[in-house]
């Protein structure tokens, strides 16, 4: 069911204008009619953050941790601290919900729209990297969806190339960054975008890889 602007502020615990200002960045999914936003209501996020976020620096690092990598360019009390987050996510029931909070720094997270007949061309490009629901290790069906990674000095072109839009239903999940982007994704940093879904059963798989991701480390 789709709802307006005023009840979507309300489940996600902001204003009106903030819940616009999302809407209009591409950050919430919706489509507008009549000039009219309408948002699904399955796709509000329902949790609030419960943590202060992490630098970009320290998000990446604590991502390549959770992945098995200890980072070495941090600091020994860097490292000391990234190492009890690590434990906490373990110890924490609601392990995505942390992720959510600590990790959203690490890119800026927008929902635009694509043709369906570009998307896997989309998925092949060497500009991007796949990760969340687009990454095989989630195990999730989304043929009709992408989501991505871009350096924020490949967006405009990338957009100009594939016509994304914020408008229309979305269905590409970009996250755009100014971190240098991995070969491939790291599996804590699927983990996190999964997490950024704020859904059932992409917190479920999270929590899958993340455990599994941790006790193998």
């Amino acid at each position: 069911m789709e709802v307006g602007v005023h009840e979507a502020a309300l489940t996600m615990g902001v204003s009106d204008r903030r819940a616009r200002a999302m809407l209009a960045a591409g950050q919430l999914p919706g489509r507008q009619v009549a000039g009219r936003w309408l948002v699904e209501e399955a796709d509000l996020p329902r949790s609030r953050a419960s943590a202060r976020p992490m630098s970009p620096r320290l998000a990446w690092a604590l991502i390549g941790l959770v992945s098995g990598d200890d980072p070495d360019d941090v600091a020994p009390s860097e490292r000391t601290r990234l190492r009890q987050k690590r434990q906490q996510l373990l110890d924490d029931a609601d392990a995505p919900r942390l992720l959510r909070s600590w990790l959203r720094r690490r890119a800026e997270r927008r929902q635009l729209s694509i043709a369906a007949r570009d998307l896997d061309e989309l998925r092949s490009d060497a500009r991007v990297l796949l990760s969340g629901l687009s990454d095989p290790r989630s195990e999730l069906s989304a043929a009709g969806e992408a989501e991505l990674y871009v350096a924020r000095s490949e967006l405009e072109t990338l957009a100009r190339d594939y016509l994304l839009s914020a408008r229309g239903r979305p269905n590409v999940t970009v996250h755009v960054t100014d971190w240098p982007l991995p070969g491939e994704a790291p599996v804590g940093l699927v983990v996190a975008d999964l997490a950024d879904h704020d859904r059932p059963r992409e917190d479920k798989r999270a929590v899958e890889l993340l455990y599994g991701s941790l006790r193998s480390s």
